[in-house]
């Protein structure tokens, strides 16, 4: 048996998120283990904390420094596998977190939280001992006897027996009748209060028969509590309903209890969480038809996973091709051979409508994870994985550590959108965690995407993953017939954004053959900025460098008030600029409410659905837009990138795309991949079914490449392309970036630090890391300088990730969160999802 264990302190800061050697006691050699979390006193203090075991070892790694010892093992149920420990490992190394931080990826938040004092009664305790004790030890230890596993926090003891019960603890525990432990609570568990009687039967008869002398009870109501627990049976009454059957209050309930005739008790409830709440489906074990290309694609990743290695697959489709049908028969032969799997999903397309499509074959079988569980949701469902109850787990970004065993599959749908990189500690992409968790699992990793990111298919192209395509739409649907309209000849004819020719279709959409369309605007707000004639200056807000955007209050085009879409601040409108104090100030641009008033105008008779982060506020409001315009409850679904992804409408024949070429000019390596793919996916809504469909694509660049590519669906032709391009320029996938971010309320210090930061990289790359093949720019301002009064400055090196250069970024860290002031913050991102 190990003497010494090698921990991680889980709420340790990045620069001393080392391992510190911690000796075991004897009473704990035979149950610790790799994984557990432990309760352990840390730094001068010796503050309790709770620290993850990942070594067990014979001596310390410094013999000439004495350990610290364990103090408690915390509940084994949470402790992590060789899996999941191996992957917080790995998290540390390949995104510079601290391992408390991977740990909260993989254990739900609201299960390690701060210990707390938990004292027990020792066992075989000899009768000598308790007769020496004085009256009020005794007592304490009389009423600790009564519970039913014999312990009691010490925040229990204290509300039962007063604050001065301390000395009288630490005594019995220095007499070895109490035992002193250290627990985490579950911060989420739902519980339920609970009375039982605490005198005898006869003596509860008696209250009842009026004919006790020692409580002589006046109240009915209480005598009539008294009364329910003499009923056959019941042992235990429940508080809530007791209140309610015998209209009794809780301060008569506490005045029995304050007598001693009741003892009030709380316990843990299921809370009988449905994990498909909201998910409307009927089962079905319908076969899947599919036709020749998508029987060629399924026979392919049926040969990878039979051939019991970890192998990765890109599925690439054109819109409409069926990537769904060949996904879920994969599934049906990873669970034919007992195997568990993830489904990855974009935030934007996990609604209980494309949920529906696996929850109607797999039932039951399904647990899902997103952002809208609760902390108590969240745990449940964690626990019912880890417990078998579920093998199919369908998510977001944070489904891929789902604690599944004998995992078969992971699939990543969609995986280009950004939505899987975090851009918060750890800074991890689902990509790269799946790719660990198939590796350890021998299972494949399976990424599908109509325009798939030009990292997974370069890799595809150089036979790193199996490139399997679906060239054709599935059912002989059609690809929508396009249009490109040049706004820059309509410019003189009219201020509305929206053309003629889309006006027109929209008529004849909605109007005529009574189909519905789809109208995508990145923008939303009523206009984009308000700009003061005078001067020219966009008013801004106070505490962030970008213009605010007006958004109306109402259907009134002069009521309303600007918001700023990075702090959320608002604030009513000026009636003079604050810069010069003009009187003179124009509302210039539009969003989708201009666009929604529009078009009330256009189609006065017809319903109009808006889709943007206003109207999407609260919980379910997403989901039952999207079941309302499917049920056809509204002609018209006009909002930002949540309209492009992923839906299948039947009824959808027309597509518009307002402003095709506002995301072309951002400051971004990739401005124009996520452009062609925004397009071709929201131009793939149209003519899903049986109906031809059509798109109107308006742009003031109509001879761009980027756009014509996207209007012809030739993700190919663009991935040449632009391919080249990159190659050329070293971005990736050719390279790797690192974007470190400095930030403080402070400018002056952060420009001092902008000045350490490259003596300090200078240093290194001049030094042991002269090896490293490194393109260094900045450091410069952000994109957006000032974000809630916190100025931003970065350095971006293009770099080749590896063992040793990640070790030259650490070093970066530790260095400036030793020798920096609070107020300044360091970061570094990995491959971030934008410049």
């Amino acid at each position: 048996m190990s003497e010494y264990a090698g921990l991680h302190i889980l709420k340790s800061p990045y620069h001393i998120d080392n391992v510190f050697d911690y000796f075991i006691p004897p009473q704990l050699r035979d149950t610790i283990a790799l994984g557990d979390f432990v309760t352990v006193p840390f730094g001068k203090s010796n503050k309790r904390e709770i620290a993850l075991v990942i070594s067990l070892k014979d001596f310390p790694d410094n013999k000439d420094v004495s350990c610290k010892p364990i103090i408690s093992i915390c509940e084994k149920s949470f402790s992590l596998s060789p899996e999941m420990l191996s992957l917080c490992l790995f998290m540390k190394e390949q995104t510079l977190c601290t391992i408390g931080e991977a740990v909260k990826c993989i254990i739900p938040s609201s299960v390690l939280t701060s210990p707390y004092e938990v004292y027990k009664v020792a066992e075989n305790l000899p009768q000598s001992s308790i007769r020496e004790l004085k009256s009020a030890a005794k007592y304490i230890y009389e009423q600790l006897c009564k519970q039913k596993d014999k312990k009691m926090s010490l925040e229990n003891l204290t509300l039962k027996f007063g604050p001065p019960i301390k000395p009288t603890v630490n005594e019995l525990v220095e007499k070895g009748i109490f035992i002193r432990e250290f627990e985490i609570r579950e911060a989420s568990k739902k519980t339920e209060a609970y009375y039982t009687l605490e005198i005898s039967e006869e003596q509860a008869k008696a209250i009842v028969e009026r004919t006790d002398k020692e409580f002589r009870l006046r109240s009915l109501t209480q005598i009539s509590v008294v009364a329910e627990f003499l009923d056959p049976g019941v042992n235990e009454l429940d508080e809530k309903p007791l209140m309610e059957k015998k209209d009794v209050s809780y301060s008569q309930l506490k005045s029995l209890c304050d007598k001693g005739i009741l003892r009030r008790s709380r316990r843990v409830i299921d809370r009988s969480f449905d994990p498909l709440e909201g998910v409307t489906y009927k089962e079905t074990k319908a076969p899947l038809v599919l036709n020749s290309e998508q029987s060629a694609a399924f026979e392919k990743l049926k040969e990878l996973f039979d051939s019991g290695e970890p192998k990765a697959a890109l599925l690439h489709g054109v819109t409409g091709s069926g990537k769904t049908s060949v996904i879920m028969k994969t599934i049906d032969h990873v669970l034919q051979n007992g195997k568990s799997v993830i489904v990855l999903l974009p935030e934007i397309s996990l609604t209980p409508q494309t949920l529906d499509i696996f929850c109607s074959r797999y039932g039951k079988r399904v647990a899902i994870i997103h952002s809208g569980l609760s902390d108590g949701e969240r745990l449940d469902t964690y626990k019912r994985i880890r417990r078998g109850g579920s093998d199919i787990v369908i998510g977001t970004r944070s489904a891929v550590f789902a604690p599944l065993s004998n995992l078969g599959l992971i699939v990543i749908d969609e995986e280009q959108e950004h939505t899987y990189k975090s851009d918060k500690n750890p800074k991890y992409h689902a990509r790269d965690i799946a790719r660990f968790r198939c590796a350890h699992n021998n299972a494949i990793m399976l990424l599908a995407s109509a325009t798939p990111s030009f990292e997974s298919y370069y890799k595809a192209t150089q036979g790193i993953y199996s490139l399997i395509s679906l060239t054709k739409r599935y059912g002989g649907a059609k690809l929508p017939k396009v249009n490109i309209v040049d706004m820059r000849l309509a410019a003189n004819k009219t201020t509305s954004p929206l053309g003629d020719l889309l006006c027109e279709k929209l008529v004849k959409t909605t109007v005529i053959d009574k189909n519905q369309a789809i109208l995508f605007l990145n923008r939303r707000g009523y206009n984009s900025f308000l700009s003061c004639r005078d001067c020219g200056n966009a008013i801004s807000c106070p505490t962030c460098s970008v213009s605010m955007t007006y958004h109306t209050l109402d259907r009134s085009y002069d009521n309303g008030e600007l918001r700023c879409h990075w702090c959320g601040k608002r604030t009513p409108l000026p009636s003079v600029c604050p810069e010069c104090g003009g009187s003179h100030l124009s509302k210039m641009g539009y969003g989708t409410q201009r666009i929604e008033q529009e078009l009330q105008l256009l189609l006065p008779n017809n319903s109009i659905l808006r889709m943007d982060t206003d109207t999407t506020g609260s919980k379910h409001s997403y989901e039952k837009m999207l079941g309302a315009f499917r049920a056809r409850e509204a002609d018209v679904l006009l909002g930002t990138q949540m309209v492009t992804k992923g839906h299948d409408f039947p009824a959808v024949t027309l597509v518009g795309v307002l402003s095709a070429d506002s995301s072309l000019y951002l400051d971004d390596y990739r401005a124009a991949e996520r452009t062609f793919a925004m397009l071709t996916q929201v131009i793939g809504r149209a003519g899903r079914a049986d109906k031809e469909g059509e798109a109107i694509i308006q742009t003031n660049n109509p001879d761009h490449e980027c756009i014509r590519l996207a209007c012809a669906q030739d993700y190919d032709g663009f991935y040449q392309r632009e391919i080249r391009l990159r190659k050329q320029l070293r971005f990736p996938p050719f390279c790797d970036i690192a974007m470190i971010t400095l930030s403080s309320s402070f400018e002056n210090e952060l420009l001092k630090a902008c000045s350490i930061l490259t003596q300090n990289v200078k240093i290194l790359i001049e030094g042991e890391y002269k090896d490293l093949p490194l393109i260094i720019y900045g450091p410069f301002e952000a994109p957006v300088y000032k974000v809630e009064n916190k100025y931003r400055m970065r350095m971006v090196i293009k770099c080749k990730l590896n063992k040793h250069s990640r070790s030259m970024f650490d070093k970066i860290l530790k260095s400036f969160a030793k020798s920096n002031p609070k107020h300044l913050n360091i970061s570094v991102d990995f491959n971030p999802s934008s410049l």
